[in-house]
């Protein structure tokens, strides 16, 4: 006789909120950097490392891409610590003040990203050391940033995070 407190055979046990964030954050930073490399690199014919490099550029400026793979290094652990924090600050919202956010990962995840998007580009970056000013053009990395931040990174924050939902209960 299985007991109401015992999970039936099978069931899978809900993500903690550290899974989550783990796998979550993971996700969107492996999504984000591959865009950034395909389209940057590959379609816009940047050399690859100075798409890790940018990314230290926003903590030691213009400098970073003299630095070889040590601001390779450095831009790939602030692009991941980033997506970390994004991600918390989904998950910490969505448990503690809006759990709605949880039941409805698509349209949250999409909104979500597309925030991200917005915050970067229009707060974050023209904050940094590089001084990079907000700018919608070329309309075609604008365009397909804005989609891979809605569909790709958003999606994989807020699906991580709704795989906690039952463990509020």
């Amino acid at each position: 006789m299985i007991s109401t407190t015992e999970r039936p055979r099978g069931a899978i046990a809900p993500w903690s909120p550290l899974k989550a964030i783990v796998v979550g954050g993971l996700l969107a930073g492996l999504c984000d950097m591959s865009y950034a490399l395909i389209w940057f690199s590959g379609v816009k014919g940047i050399p690859w490392m100075k798409i890790p490099q940018s990314v230290a550029g926003g903590l030691i400026g213009k400098s970073s891409f003299s630095g070889g793979m040590g601001t390779v290094i450095l831009g790939l652990g602030l692009h991941w610590l980033v997506a970390f924090i994004w991600t918390t600050i989904f998950v910490i919202a969505a448990r503690r003040f809006l759990p709605a956010l949880l039941r409805n990962p698509f349209p949250t995840g999409a909104l979500y990203g597309a925030w991200i998007y917005f915050f970067m580009y229009w707060v974050v970056l023209p904050l940094d050391a590089m001084h990079t000013k907000p700018h919608f053009a070329p309309w075609d990395t604008w365009l397909t940033g804005l989609f891979v931040h809605m569909f790709a990174i958003g999606l994989s924050i807020s699906f991580s995070a709704s795989k906690m939902e039952s463990s509020r209960a």
